[in-house]
């Protein structure tokens, strides 16, 4: 294998939990110290983000203003590696993650990624979101890309004009342009940053869907979209029909408002690789899937307000 130079980009927000675990990964690589860097690119964080990143070995970008698309973007610009990884704060690793994606790049001309694997002690909403599906992801994800840097600014790079489904985007585009895109298992990242509370679920949620109407190109194509609008539909119909005491109307509706979210649920269960555990955890798996249309409808209608201003 040829030994490239490569440089690795870690956008980091308000990272402050998880930054120290993530350079600590990336610094102890098995592939030589001379062929890689290391650029972190603090978002405006306002805890210690950027005291951490200054005890490493590492080259510190500010980068206060745009979405996560364009602080990636920030960092690539300044990369001096003829490859580029790009990988999130809150993740860790493997000690052979640089290496297989070196091994990776210099095989053919395709852009390669990873997917997210739990860390050893997850949390139960981590659990029974995640699922350990068996199935790589489709799209490229942002905290695990692996592009050569001529082909990451033939395509222009990640899209700043969106808050969030920059890596989705990025997917489409290099598809547009005849590349071909590969996951493998053996570039995973432990993810640390998933939310561990109901709160932290929702808000994620609004955010990933926030850009549905600006996004629409690649909105159209996406079943869940559809999903959450068949969900308003159901809920405000719901609502409406308890207020004029349709007690009919209402179980109708509630009926249809609780099947929805079973769509995703047998999705992802079909997917997942523990169905016994995850048939055993079955009430949790639906109450997030119903979380998380909710959560997917906020970011709607947030969304279409945006849109019509």
């Amino acid at each position: 294998m040829r030994l490239t130079f490569i440089t690795i980009v870690v956008p980091a927000h308000n990272e402050e939990n998880y930054i120290e675990e993530c350079l600590n990964s990336l610094q102890t690589q098995d592939y030589p110290k001379e062929k890689y860097e290391i650029i972190v690119v603090n978002n405006n964080s306002k805890d210690r983000t950027r005291q951490i990143a200054e005890e490493f070995k590492v080259n510190i970008i500010d980068h206060k203003e745009g979405p996560v698309g364009a602080v990636r973007n920030a960092g690539a610009e300044r990369a001096r590696g003829d490859y580029l990884a790009f990988i999130d704060a809150d993740c860790i690793a493997p000690k052979n993650w640089v290496t297989q994606g070196v091994k990776s790049l210099s095989s053919d001309d395709s852009v390669y990624g990873g997917g997210c694997d739990l860390r050893l002690d997850p949390h139960w909403i981590e659990r029974a979101w995640l699922l350990e599906n068996k199935e790589p992801p489709r799209e490229l994800l942002g905290c695990c890309i692996f592009i050569k840097k001529s082909d990451f600014l033939t395509v222009g790079g990640f899209d700043e004009t969106i808050s969030s489904g920059e890596d989705t985007k990025l997917s489409v585009t290099l598809r547009a342009l005849g590349y071909t895109i590969k996951m493998k298992k053996a570039l995973n990242v432990i993810h640390l940053g998933n939310p561990l509370t109901i709160k932290q679920f929702i808000s994620r949620q609004i955010w990933h869907s926030e850009n549905y109407i600006q996004n629409w190109v690649d909105t159209k194509k996406d079943v869940t979209f559809y999903l959450t609008v068949f969900f308003i539909i159901s809920l405000t119909s719901l609502t409406a029909s308890m207020l004029i005491e349709n007690s009919n109307m209402s179980l109708i509706y509630l009926i249809l408002t609780l099947s929805i979210p079973t769509i995703l649920t047998i999705k992802r269960l079909s997917r997942s690789k523990n169905r016994k555990h995850n048939l055993e955890n079955i009430f949790k798996i639906y109450l997030l899937d119903f979380i998380y249309l909710v959560g997917r409808s906020v970011g709607l209608i947030k969304s279409t307000l945006k849109y019509l201003k």
